[in-house]
């Protein structure tokens, strides 16, 4: 029997990149990352032996999309931030003066009913930036403290397919999207981060750095697999 339809894809060029690396969105998009210089003709195998794996991933996540409208979808009613135990309700008011207003003491958010989800998406991308930002740099100055792994900057962004990264210089990026984490799983990326201040690859002694300091390390990088897969879907711009 043929298959009933070709699998589309987008593809990503990463200079970091050493195998091929295929993720399902939780918009259902599949997104390949290949090494530079990656030969796209040799695709076609790799597509057939996965093709099971990627059509059951972007039906998981159309079952998640269909679950969940009000958390997960373009105008949500709710936003769990696991990380920081943060339970917000969002409401839609016609005739509002701004887009979004946050009342933090009664975590609540308000948005105006006329805007479009591209509004809404972006408003609420820049709310969680500003939860990032009061958060996180506080948090990996801890764990820093902990571990005695020293850094030079930290910044936030809204990367689409990493949780975080470490420069050569010590600058460490963490994805806001992290706020959507267990904490046990956020405090984990903290310390693979730092721990590329002293070895910024993934050889044996990173590894070993990293269990040092977070011994369950290899379930919190399956959670970290899992949670990339069950984001909302306006964390990303459409």
């Amino acid at each position: 029997m043929s298959d009933p339809s070709p699998l589309s894809y987008r593809l990503r060029v990463h200079h970091r990149a050493r195998h091929v690396r295929l993720r399902v969105t939780p918009h259902g998009e599949l997104v390949i990352t290949v090494p530079p210089g990656f030969d796209e003709t040799a695709l076609a195998p790799i597509l057939a032996r996965r093709a099971d794996w990627i059509r059951d991933m972007q039906a998981r996540q159309a079952r998640q999309r269909e679950a969940d409208p009000h958390g997960g979808g373009l105008r949500p009613r709710e936003i769990r931030l696991a990380a920081i135990d943060e339970h917000w309700q969002v409401h839609y008011r016609p005739g509002a003066a701004r887009i979004l207003h946050a009342m933090p003491q009664a975590r609540t958010l308000r948005l105006a009913a006329e805007a479009d989800d591209t509004a809404v998406g972006r408003a609420l991308r820049q709310w969680l930036q500003r939860r990032a930002r009061a958060v996180l740099p506080d948090w990996l100055a801890e764990v820093s403290a902990e571990t005695g792994l020293r850094y030079r900057s930290v910044g936030i962004r809204g990367q689409r397919s990493r949780w975080g990264s470490c420069s050569a210089r010590g600058h460490i990026s963490l994805n806001r999207n992290l706020l959507f984490l267990p904490p046990d799983a956020v405090r984990y990326l903290l310390v693979h981060e730092l721990c590329h201040t002293l070895h910024l690859n993934h050889s044996p002694a990173f590894w070993q750095a990293v269990a040092r300091h977070q011994v369950d390390y290899r379930a919190q990088e399956a959670c970290l697999r899992e949670a990339a897969t069950r984001l909302p879907l306006w964390v990303h711009a459409i």
